[in-house]
């Protein structure tokens, strides 16, 4: 039952950080908070090669991390281009569908095979993450997957949702064959180094990013310890049962929302949160 427990440290981090973002950084494009978050995550997570022995490596690591950096590089840009093409209520939706997913790309690549209950309460996470974003649609439930017709957003968002399962499959394949801080420290620096390669610098953009540095580094700092527990946490259960968990972020984000950003429509994401509350409970104990 750690796992668990890693598993809501890694939600609990990961919504800190965003509402961190979104209530310091929203002046930056969707591809310059997702560096903030790196930019300032890593230097602190490199403070952990200090006492991080390197781990004995297996083939099997390299080629996970040569296959899931592309991916999860692509996974980033599909993400962001939804963001900034479609409504965010339309596009983040689809990400509740990645536990989903994991369990067919966690059998195929970790050969993990999930009980009915266990299944059960990715669907019922998966089901309110997918809920929480709805209360704004007067359109009903099936908003975002009528938008899959009439806007790109939702596609890429959807296929965004869908590398990410492959790309989750893949770190816990390198995490077995390495160790879980190993991969915590090793992997958002490559990750990093590819995005920063990729972005338009010049001295107005690379201003902008540098702006507000306390508030930079208590982004960093969530998100390093969201990293961290995430490896952690999926070394020692089923990747879909781990990432099914830290999807909870989406609800310890709304309890950022309405408590810290005054936004509205909290209490229609009440059977949202329910949902998720019950999928966790059916996985902990039954899973």
């Amino acid at each position: 039952m750690v796992w668990l427990l890693w598993g809501l440290g890694s939600a609990l981090g990961l919504a800190t950080a965003d509402a961190l973002l979104k209530r310091f950084f929203t002046h930056l494009t969707p591809y310059g908070m997702i560096l903030v978050r790196l930019g300032y995550a890593v230097p602190i997570l490199s403070l952990g090669w200090l006492w991080t022995p390197l781990p004995a490596f297996g083939p099997t690591f390299f080629v996970a991390v040569a296959a899931a950096l592309p991916l999860e590089v692509a996974a980033s840009l599909l993400y962001m281009r939804a963001l900034k093409t479609a409504p965010l209520s339309l596009c983040a939706p689809m990400m509740a569908f990645t536990p989903v997913l994991l369990i067919l790309t966690g059998w195929l690549l970790l050969r993990e095979a999930l009980n009915l209950w266990g299944i059960l309460g990715i669907a019922g996470i998966a089901l309110g993450s997918y809920l929480l974003n709805l209360p704004e649609h007067r359109q009903g439930w099936l908003a975002p997957w009528t938008a899959l017709w009439r806007l790109p957003g939702p596609r890429w968002m959807l296929m965004a949702a869908g590398l990410y399962a492959v790309t989750s499959a893949l770190g816990k394949l390198a995490v077995m064959q390495s160790s879980p801080t190993f991969f915590g420290l090793f992997y958002p620096t490559a990750l990093n180094g590819i995005m920063l390669a990729s972005y338009p610098w010049s001295s107005k953009p690379g201003r902008r990013l540098l702006q507000r540095p306390g508030c930079g580094l208590l982004v960093g700092v969530c998100l390093a310890g969201s990293i961290l527990c995430h490896y952690h946490g999926i070394q020692q259960a089923p990747a879909a049962y781990l990432i099914a968990v830290k999807r909870t972020s989406l609800l310890f984000s709304v309890l950022y929302g309405g408590l810290w950003l005054g936004e509205e429509h909290c209490s229609a994401r009440a059977l949202g949160a329910t949902c998720m509350v019950v999928g966790v409970i059916l996985i902990s104990l039954w899973g």
